[in-house]
């Protein structure tokens, strides 16, 4: 394990947000709400959820936008924080979960137009140390070595991001970051627990990406890293690619399961993660996100502005004409005309 304390997928997408504010003027961003700009839909955008008819982005400085039902019109949300946001997930219409750097989880009720903080760096310290203190009291000894990790992960302050989140349903629900970090809610955000415990990370690896597909859940992270949980032994369980590069996200279906990250690194499985092979693909290029298109075609986006296309449930993928001059986050089909796209000059909208 790499045991310098960054986030690669995390420099990958928020290196070009240098604050140019002198350290005299420096805020907490956790302490300050994010600053309304006058074309929020031109701002470095990371991460793309549907919420009902609309569609609500999330990225730097605490920055949120939603969309009208066209997706033409972008609305900036009143955010409490100034925190880089880096994943977005909504369940339905209304409630909406985003996460991002200095611990950092918000929530939104109201299909993402405001939002409130659930936890951040602060209090998920204190809320990790007791939880795993308590269960070390009560005789459970081994949880020792977690406990020293969150403490490790904390040491230099409320820093460390969340780099992904994801809920089953209204209640239960899971968010991801560096260094192993891994949390459960089952009272919709309110409260949170670690679950370091709960996975086959005995190194801490980064966990870049959580996602259900196709009714399992499934967490990719550094070091080719694959984790498929089994409920039964509430555990995720190591599923290895063989690759010892990071994995930055995953998608797919019940049948196929494509998983994808660092110098344009592709695999699928077609037997939940069982076996993996490798994808065919000319791209090189970190990729950051994908998505299952209505036709069934696989999509993925990477750093240099690809898109790439599969008609073949992941086991190649040829690239489509480039968005010029605009490393791409995340991608979106609004209908079979419309492809929405993030990244680090706003909002693309693409005729496909």
């Amino acid at each position: 394990m790499l045991w310098v304390r960054t986030v690669f997928s995390a420099s990958v997408l928020l290196g070009f947000a240098a604050r140019s504010a002198a350290a005299a003027d420096f805020v907490d961003p956790m302490n300050a709400p994010a600053v309304h700009a006058p074309a929020p839909a031109t701002q470095p955008l990371i991460a793309l959820s549907r919420a009902g008819d609309h569609m609500v982005a999330v990225g730097v400085r605490g920055m949120v936008v939603t969309s009208d039902a066209s997706g033409t019109k972008w609305l900036q949300a009143n955010v409490p924080v100034e925190s880089d946001l880096v994943a977005v997930q909504f369940i339905d219409a209304n409630n909406g979960w985003a996460c991002g750097h200095n611990g950092v989880i918000l929530h939104s009720t109201d299909g993402g137009h405001s939002w409130v903080r659930q936890l951040d760096g602060n209090s998920a310290r204190t809320e990790f140390e007791a939880y795993y203190n308590h269960k070390i009291a009560a005789g459970d000894a081994a949880l020792s070595t977690y406990l020293a990790e969150i403490q490790l992960n904390f040491d230099a302050g409320p820093t460390l991001p969340w780099l992904s989140v994801w809920f089953d349903d209204a209640q239960t629900g899971y968010v991801v970051g560096s260094f192993g970090d891994l949390a459960i809610t089952r009272d919709g955000g309110k409260t949170w627990q670690p679950w370091l415990d709960h996975i086959d990370n005995p190194n801490f690896y980064d966990l870049n990406a959580i996602r259900n597909i196709g009714g399992q859940l499934y967490i990719v992270g550094e070091q080719g890293g694959v984790y498929v949980f089994d409920p039964a032994a509430q555990k995720f369980v190591a599923r290895p690619t063989g690759y010892d590069g990071s994995l930055f996200g995953i998608t797919g279906t019940a049948q196929a399961v494509v998983v994808f990250g660092m110098r344009g690194n592709i695999f699928y499985s077609g037997d939940q993660g069982k076996t993996w092979n490798k994808s065919s693909s000319a791209a090189s290029s970190s990729i950051m996100a994908g998505a299952v298109l209505a036709d069934g075609r696989f999509v993925l986006v990477n750093v240099a502005g690809d898109i790439l296309v599969s008609s073949d449930e992941g086991k190649t993928f040829v690239a489509q004409p480039q968005v010029q001059g605009m490393p791409l986050t995340d991608f979106a089909e609004t209908d079979a005309h419309h492809w929405l796209l993030t990244g680090l000059g706003g909002i693309k909208d693409v005729d496909p």
